[in-house]
């Protein structure tokens, strides 16, 4: 009689516990958390021993760390999918131009979209500036923000076409064009007596752009022997050229706008050498400047203005 009882309570229990879960449905179990592997280097020459940690870019909550190895590689799953900033900090690297064991003192960032599969992270100097150019030292990170300050700045680092957040830096044996990029910072870094630190760490100005733009180019050619290469940069503009358009003397101020990962997105464009009076959607010239700044993998709506925005980034078409 007793086992009965027993039975009988434990079923009443059973049925108040499905009550207050919504009735007589069967249990759900919570879905799993949407994993992605983030997978990299990070290159300053390659970066050994450091410390990788991946937080989410929204919030500032760590989902993740790992160290790099002797090459700099490291790879990581995060139970999240969103955007992320990835910083690497600590361990040590071989200084392109003096030769010695550094330790990395300054933290390297780069911000991805954690797409729940697999994603690639190279995380330099170079990513570095392009992060505090976008966000400074207070601002939200966001992948969309970080791609398109990050296209600009490969766009003036003579970097053409290239991804600085997925191309991998060849900086040792057959150097490729980011590689040499690197070498020439470290060259900078010597000759000018800079630290890294507050190269990663400042803003530049306009006025300053224009003064790195001589002391960098003498620093590409120093670590780069056999080079005349120069650079005119500019923090506010990007210069695309060979559209096979532009020379123009029409303006045209376009903002960028629609939703990614849930969060909304709002650019201002003010696209200069157009011809005059062609500031619409049907303008070819346009359309191929703007796709080549657009985020891969988020649709944005464009409208047209003929006055630019207060603050815009500038694309001249030449």
């Amino acid at each position: 009689m007793r086992s009965k009882v027993l039975a009988a309570l434990a079923a009443t229990a059973l049925a108040l516990v499905v009550a207050a879960c919504g009735g007589g449905g069967s249990l759900t179990a919570p879905a799993a958390p949407v994993s992605t592997t983030i997978s990299g280097s990070a290159v300053k020459g390659p970066v050994s021993g450091a410390t990788v940690t991946v937080k989410n870019a929204a919030t500032g909550a760590v989902l993740g760390t790992t160290t790099t190895g002797t090459g700099g590689a490291y790879s990581l799953g995060v139970a999240f999918s969103g955007d992320v900033v990835v910083e690497v900090n600590g361990g040590s690297y071989t200084d392109e131009s003096t030769g010695a064991s550094t330790p990395l003192t300054t933290p390297m960032k780069v911000v991805l979209n954690a797409n729940g599969g697999n994603v690639t992270g190279i995380v330099t100097p170079l990513t570095t500036m392009a992060f505090t150019s976008a966000f400074g030292a207070g601002g939200t990170p966001t992948a969309t923000g970080f791609n398109t300050v990050a296209a600009a700045l490969a766009t003036q680092f003579k970097l053409t076409g290239v991804n600085l957040a997925t191309t991998l830096p060849a900086v040792t044996g057959a150097t490729n064009d980011y590689g040499k990029t690197l070498a020439a910072v470290s060259k900078y870094l010597q000759l000018n007596s800079v630290n890294l630190s507050a190269l990663l760490s400042t803003a530049f100005t306009n006025a300053q752009w224009t003064t790195f733009s001589g002391t960098f180019a003498t620093a590409y050619n120093a670590a780069n022997p056999g080079s005349a290469i120069s650079y005119s940069f500019d923090g506010s503009t990007l210069t695309v050229a060979g559209t096979g358009a532009g020379g123009g003397s029409g303006t045209c101020g376009v903002t960028a706008s629609g939703i990614a990962v849930g969060m909304p997105i709002n650019f201002s464009y003010c696209v200069t050498g157009i011809a005059g009076g062609s500031c619409t959607a049907g303008n070819t010239s346009l359309s191929s400047a703007l796709s080549g700044v657009a985020t891969p993998g988020v649709s944005l709506t464009y409208t047209y203005s003929a006055v630019c925005a207060a603050g815009a980034t500038t694309i001249a078409l030449k």
